[in-house]
């Protein structure tokens, strides 16, 4: 994921909380970033057009809302960041809510908006999701889900096989891992690690940093240094962004750790100031629907329904997921983001 324009996971976390719950707008840093649509870009007033914001794979959310349109004739508007730009837009856009429906690539700030009484009820879905996709109060549900793992080059793969083995040191060659602060699927990775290790995580971490681990960037610009050699693998690598480039002939391997790895749904939600809601809860209904979740799995994602056929590249892996309730998730994550910058980031 590329960088923030305001960290969310730990600097817009509270703040966005407050903003919502108090109707309050802060100032958030200018984002140049285009909208791209898959129908004309006119004003919501003139032609009322569904807006989306999604969280990548920009693919993926450019090919949905084509086939939205040409099942139902609707136009949609579609702005496509990371996850934390996406949440910074929210925020500056509260006082005018423009967007209709959000897709993110983490279940925290869906709770977070959840809490802030931003989003509204979701419609019957064709096709249920996992349990521990849908929100209790079906407020929003995971279309998709990616495991957070151990990106490897294929010449040092027999090295790693757990997460012990770079707690410990034995790799020989050098690691990377996304800052949290920059990267969305490292944050979740971090939160759900400390709920899942507790200080087992921070000791590793420590210990991996003594050894040479780099924390640095985003989760695109780890894997770009692991992709031209310059690190032998990442950690809280985002395993189907590591699939399209093995696909692409890149000599690298995913490793899930038999210990566990957090396995992060992708949900959708309706905001409560949708000027569309009718057409958002359709839009809603058409991620569910068998064609998309067939394309989700092409795109090496984890589809929400479960007899869709996985992608080649995915059926060869074995997950061990570990547990993240994002309600719990949400209460310690700026601790644990905090702790994460002063202890390991900083030292």
């Amino acid at each position: 994921m590329s960088g923030f324009v305001s960290s969310f996971f730990s600097r817009t976390l509270g703040c966005l909380r407050r903003v919502f719950a108090r109707g309050n707008v802060f100032a958030v840093a200018p984002l140049v970033l285009a909208i791209s649509g898959c129908g004309p870009s006119k004003p919501v007033e003139e032609n009322r057009e569904l807006v989306v914001y999604s969280a990548g794979p920009r693919e993926l959310a450019e090919w949905v809302c084509a086939a939205f349109e040409k099942e139902t004739g609707s136009k949609t508007r579609l702005f496509v960041a990371t996850t934390g730009e996406v949440m910074a837009k929210l925020q500056a856009e509260e006082s005018h809510p423009v967007a209709d429906v959000v897709i993110l690539a983490s279940s925290i700030a869906a709770e977070v908006l959840k809490q802030s009484d931003a989003l509204s009820p979701l419609p019957e879905l064709p096709a249920t999701p996992p349990s521990e996709w849908l929100d209790s109060d079906r407020r929003y549900a995971g279309t998709s889900a990616s495991a957070l793992g151990i990106a490897v080059r294929t010449d040092h793969l027999g090295e790693i096989r757990d997460w012990d083995d770079v707690f410990a040191g034995r790799v020989s060659g050098s690691l990377i891992m996304p800052s949290p602060s920059q990267s969305g699927t490292s944050g979740e990775f971090v939160t759900a690690a400390h709920l899942a290790m507790g200080e087992k995580l921070w000791d590793g971490l420590k210990t991996a940093k003594k050894g040479g681990l780099q924390i640095s960037g985003p989760n695109s610009q780890a894997l770009t240094s692991l992709i031209l050699g310059s690190h032998v693998a990442v950690l809280a690598a985002a395993d189907y962004l590591v699939f399209k480039q093995i696909e692409r002939g890149e000599p690298l391997a995913m490793v899930f750790p038999p210990s566990g790895c957090p396995v992060i749904p992708r949900p959708i939600a309706i905001l409560r100031g949708a000027h569309n809601p009718a057409l958002a809860g359709k839009f809603v209904q058409f991620w569910f629907s068998r064609p998309v979740q067939e394309e989700i799995a092409r795109q090496h994602l984890i589809p929400a329904i479960a007899d869709i056929p996985l992608s080649d590249l995915r059926r060869q892996a074995e997950l061990h997921p570990l547990p993240l309730d994002p309600v719990q998730a949400v209460q310690v994550q700026r601790e644990v983001l905090k702790r994460f910058r002063y202890e390991i980031e900083r030292n």
